[in-house]
């Protein structure tokens, strides 16, 4: 009987062994620092590693974006369009034309001038920072000398590309106006007036061939 006591004993003993040794060990949280310590989960695995397990929470943060919103647009402030300034229209032209500013008229600034040869008058309206308008008048009267019709279309060029640099072909426009000009009978249909848009400026060329003159007026378009 005591043998078959010892023999449960033992066994119960090794089964018990067995079930610790195949067990986790939880180790409990030290009470001398106050602040809890990281559980500590040993299992062996059968390699033999220990698996360690922290208590520190991690947090997941995970943003749903849904591919039917499209991202707000941001709208850029609206530029405002540039300014003509008064030396933009008179450069290298005040050379030939000595520019005179006129009384003001209904809250206008006008500046005027009249070539030496009395050929070619400038006309500019408006702020010497913010020209409104602008125009030149050039007269090619009946036999006119080759020295004064060429300073003519110098001048009518030189404006032209002061009112409006970004027009990229002003040599070959000219040369349009001046053959029309010429080609105009001096009859009723002697006068006439075409428009040139370029972005925010109007460039108006009128033509009278019964007065032989030719004017150029810029309109700066708000």
């Amino acid at each position: 009987m005591k043998k078959i006591n010892l023999s449960l004993a033992l066994i119960v003993t090794l089964a018990i062994s067995g079930c610790v040794t195949g067990a986790k060990t939880v180790k409990p949280s030290s009470s001398e620092t106050g602040n809890p310590a990281p559980i500590t989960i040993e299992e062996k695995g059968v390699s033999g590693t220990p698996i360690v397990v922290s208590n520190n929470p991690i947090k997941l943060v995970m943003t749903a974006v849904s591919e039917d919103i499209k991202p707000y647009p941001i709208s850029e402030p609206a530029q405002e369009p540039v300014k003509i300034q008064y030396s933009q229209i008179a450069d290298r032209i005040s050379e030939f034309i000595d520019m005179e500013e006129n009384s003001i008229v209904s809250g206008e600034n006008i500046y005027s001038g009249v070539s030496e040869n009395k050929l070619t008058t400038l006309e500019i309206k408006g702020d010497r920072n913010d020209v409104k308008e602008a125009s030149m008048k050039l007269i090619y009267p009946q036999g006119i000398d080759k020295v004064s019709a060429e300073l003519n279309n110098a001048m009518m060029s030189r404006f032209l590309k002061n009112a409006a640099p970004e027009f990229p072909d002003w040599d070959n426009r000219i040369k349009e106006i001046l053959d029309k000009f010429y080609s105009m009978k001096t009859s009723v249909q002697g006068v006439a007036r075409e428009d040139i848009e370029i972005s925010n400026k109007n460039i108006q060329i009128l033509y009278d061939k019964n007065a032989d003159y030719i004017v150029v007026t810029l309109k700066h378009q708000l």
